[in-house]
């Protein structure tokens, strides 16, 4: 180990909510705080959706009555941190955590493996989406040409791989959706939606915008599909033998929070729906620990995010005025 790290706050994750709970403790007059993240930009997923030409902008700004790309969100967030003490820590790790001790492993390229100590912990880990594994009703192999959003994204805009067969998506909420959108706006054919339920699970403003770019077909009620081909996707199967053809499969929605972390700790997660234990102050269930955003479960968007973590820093910064938590820190003078 070669270093130790101390500080007011720690934040991992630095996504909206990260970034709302670092910005609301900053503006309380709070520090040092460090908000930490793996990626190598703030913005969590909103990062990953750059802006194009005729592209498909998928986040909602309510407060301004506006639908804006990922990029944009994240430049937004990027622009609240300047200007203020918040330390960002980027391409950061965190490999262990001591909830008793408050105390986190970091692994990061240019410091090694070094810890961190601090009055209070927030984790604003996010979601993501299921495995084929975890959601049950997905089978076969894992041949080339299956995907998920995010992997579809690295592909389109940091390889520049185009996608110029009918896709197939499977899941029917919003991100599958944006999906068909953007595989639509970038050359493919309409995809062809598929998932359990009789009705997308999407809300219907959400379709008809996205019918701007797509009119993917949707296919009801199909208990189980089995993924067809060996090394390259060439479809899939359904549970009454219909076959539906296409090599590109995307996995799309059906978020469960990351709490993985949690896990290692010990700290209080319910196994059936992967949530976070926490009570009605956003705190866990070791002292001075705390969950902000879509860790806390349920998946909302970006904004929402970001003003839940506002409210979490209220949390934080009340645990710490009490006495029994005051500072290892001295008030400035």
């Amino acid at each position: 180990m070669n270093s130790m790290e101390k500080a007011k706050v720690l934040v991992i994750g630095a996504g909206p909510a990260g970034v709302g709970v670092a910005i609301g403790l900053a503006r309380r007059g709070i520090k040092p705080v460090i908000l930490l993240d793996r990626s190598e930009r703030v913005g969590g997923v909103p990062s990953l959706y750059k802006v194009k030409r005729g592209g498909v902008p998928t986040f909602v700004l309510w407060t301004r009555g506006r639908v804006i790309f990922g990029q944009q969100m994240a430049e937004r967030l990027a622009q609240k941190l300047q200007g203020s003490d918040i330390e960002v820590w980027l391409e950061s790790q965190v490999s262990e955590i001591s909830p008793q001790d408050k105390k986190v492993t970091v692994v990061s390229p240019n410091r090694g493996r070094f810890q961190v100590s601090a009055d209070a912990v927030v984790l604003a880990c996010g979601a993501r989406e299921k495995t084929a594994a975890e959601r049950g009703w997905i089978f076969g192999s894992r041949p080339s040409g299956l995907l998920f959003l995010k992997n579809l994204l690295d592909l389109m805009d940091h390889c520049g791989v185009r996608v110029v067969s009918r896709p197939i998506v499977l899941g029917s909420d919003s991100t599958a959706f944006t999906a068909a959108a953007i595989l639509r706006n970038a050359g493919a054919s309409d995809a062809i939606v598929v998932d359990r339920s009789h009705k997308p699970h999407c809300s219907l403003p959400a379709r008809m915008y996205f019918r701007r770019w797509a009119k993917p077909v949707y296919h009801e009620g199909a208990p189980a599909v089995t993924v067809t081909g060996t090394q390259a996707a060439s479809g899939v199967t359904l549970a009454n033998g219909a076959q539906v053809h296409g090599s590109t499969i995307m996995i799309c929605g059906d978020f469960i929070p990351n709490t993985e972390l949690l896990l290692t700790g010990n700290l209080q997660v319910d196994l059936t729906s992967r949530r976070a234990v926490v009570g009605s102050d956003f705190q866990l269930s070791s002292r001075g620990w705390f969950a902000a955003g879509n860790i806390l479960g349920d998946y909302h968007g970006a904004e929402w995010c970001y003003f839940n973590g506002r409210r979490v820093a209220r949390r934080v910064a009340d645990y710490l005025s009490r006495p029994d938590n005051r500072a290892k820190y001295p008030s400035p003078v």
